[in-house]
């Protein structure tokens, strides 16, 4: 059952609270964190001292070395299996009909029968404009024609699932974020989705320089339907810039509606009344009534609290028709932890966990569940829930391993030496002003460099020039520079232990955070089948995580006067 799998899925995350409840930053500042006792010992063994290649493989679902300890491979495939539980327990199929769709589709929707999850299969345009980024192509091109298929009713559902298994060597679960991206598939062996919306425009939250809607616009021209889209963006120097782009391009009917304003989670009547006046405005200037009002609302990676008011807006707004959400920056909503119980009680904030399923999770873990709330809802575990995804890193080379692994230990290392308990106010300005720059230390060996067991950097001309910038930020001789060499060295020395581990950590955190991520896919999809009227929702993986990681949208549709079916 779903509750079975929340509990499973708490005391998993509990027990295993290391790998994620804990900053970089404070890797050696913190009294309370010792990962190299906290981790088991047969796994700090095999983590010191492996390539790196056998952590990227044994992050994405590969087959660890026969010599790893069973309790390693067991935590492993546990992450892999309760991710692919939560994204099955928010995926859906979605209803059918015989009746062909009135205009072509633009893609098809699919099972990855191993992954668990539906993804929607195009065939887009390869090449970028020159100014668009190889990943925003990729995502721009892919969810226009998901919106478009879904505002025209003409999403096709193929009737074969992919049942093809990674060849990982490993029996290992794949999930959303370690199954190969699918891409564009033949296939004539499709039902008609029977999805109708209503919608008569399309409103895009957190809009940037307009990259989607336009496009959105281009693949209807090709069809000749011309409904209404509505840019909202809240930064002002990009909705400038994207009036500026769109005062260049021709123009048959104003169809595109530029629409400055900050969409928060706590006033979304005033978002909506600010909607309807750019409405009323353009109908004004056309001299003309569009009628009834209703629309599909969509975002593109929603940042923080945008994505929340998102979701927020299609709960309690009747002319929300739809939604298509992606969301990003999980670290950035705000949430409530002073009294996580309390909050759960008595429902009085949107945010995460959002869903009645996990917040009454939380209530039959009692305290313990309190615990893991908090620390669930803790920036740094929602942090590494948006970060890169495991094949990204899987991707990595030995030197951006390499280079990782060494800005991570220089940081830490300051932040020990540069910010106790009695330090001075100004030393806070001096490691928020040194701690990114470049390490100034030679490379390994490319031998070397892709084995996890490495010499500590020597890192003695890089801490030097790190007290030049201290004594020039705080008008001080660099003698007097509140940078010690010689005492950073010693600190590094003291810590050649955890210089050893640090890449096996980041291979855990990258086996746990698609997990993470499940739970709050899983959670938000749960409360949107909760708002009043809906007929379906699913997640959907829409992008490829290589390119972009956050690749699932969260899809939702309402019933509508001509869906709702006779008692």
């Amino acid at each position: 059952s779903r509750d079975d799998l929340l509990d499973r899925c708490l005391v998993f995350l509990s027990t295993y609270s290391w790998v994620y409840s804990f900053k970089w930053t404070e890797l050696f500042s913190r009294p309370d964190l010792d990962l190299v006792s906290t981790c088991p010992k047969e796994w700090v063994d095999v983590l010191s001292k492996c390539n790196i290649t056998d952590l990227q493989e044994f992050a994405v679902g590969g087959s660890a070395p026969a010599a790893w300890p069973e309790s390693l491979k067991s935590f492993a495939e546990q992450c892999a299996t309760l991710t692919q539980e939560l994204i099955q327990s928010a995926t859906f199929t979605p209803p059918t009909t015989s009746v062909t769709p009135q205009t072509p589709s633009q893609g098809i929707l699919c099972l990855n029968a191993p992954a668990g999850h539906i993804f929607y299969q195009c065939h887009f345009m390869r090449t970028a404009s020159r100014k668009v980024k190889p990943k925003k192509h990729h995502e721009v091109e892919i969810m226009s024609a998901f919106l478009c298929d879904l505002l025209q009713n003409s999403l096709l559902l193929s009737s074969t699932p992919l049942d093809c298994v990674p060849k990982t060597g490993s029996n290992r679960e794949v999930t959303f974020q370690t199954a190969p991206f699918e891409g564009p598939q033949d296939s004539r062996d499709y039902l008609s989705v029977n999805l109708p919306t209503s919608a008569s425009m399309l409103v895009d939250l957190g809009s940037g320089l307009g990259h989607l809607p336009r496009r959105v616009l281009q693949r209807l021209d090709l069809m000749s339907l011309r409904p209404l889209v509505v840019a909202v963006e809240s930064n002002a120097m990009l909705h400038d810039t994207a009036l500026q782009m769109e005062a260049k391009e021709p123009h048959p009917g104003r169809r595109l509606i530029r629409l400055f304003a900050h969409v928060e989670k706590d006033e979304v009547c005033l978002f909506k009344e600010k909607l309807f006046a750019a409405l009323k405005e353009q109908e004004e200037e056309e001299g003309e009534r569009k009628g009834e009002i209703s629309y599909l609302l969509c975002g593109l990676h929603c940042c923080g609290d945008l994505s929340e008011a998102a979701l927020k807006i299609f709960h309690v707004d009747p002319c929300a028709h739809a939604i298509v959400l992606v969301g990003c920056c999980y670290h950035k909503m705000t949430t409530q932890t002073d009294d996580v119980q309390e909050a759960i009680e008595e429902e009085q904030v949107f945010t995460f966990p959002l869903s009645p399923q996990l917040r009454a999770a939380f209530q039959r873990c009692s305290d313990a569940g309190s615990v893991i709330a908090e620390k669930l809802k803790a920036t740094v575990a929602l942090r590494l829930a948006c970060q890169w995804s495991p094949q990204q890193w899987s991707q990595w080379s030995p030197r951006e391993v390499y280079d990782h692994r060494v800005r991570v230990f220089v940081r830490s290392l300051l932040g020990v030496h540069l910010n106790p308990a009695s330090a001075p106010a100004t030393n806070i300005a001096i490691l928020k002003r040194v701690a990114r720059y470049p390490a100034i230390c030679s490379l390994p060996s490319n031998t070397c460099l892709t084995s996890v067991r490495q010499p500590l950097p020597k890192l003695t001309s890089h801490w030097h020039a790190l007290q030049s910038v201290a004594a020039s930020a705080t008008g001080e001789a660099v003698g007097a520079a509140a940078i010690n060499a010689t005492e950073l060295t010693q600190l590094a020395t003291a810590k050649e232990e955890v210089w050893h581990l640090l890449p096996g950590l980041t291979a855990l955190q990258q086996l746990v955070q698609p997990l993470i991520e499940a739970f709050i896919l899983a959670d938000r999809l749960w409360s949107l089948k909760t708002a009043p009227n809906v007929r379906f929702a699913t997640l959907v993986r829409l992008f490829d995580p290589k390119l972009s990681p956050r690749c699932m949208a969260l899809v939702a549709v309402k019933n509508t006067l001509d869906t709702i079916l006779p008692s």
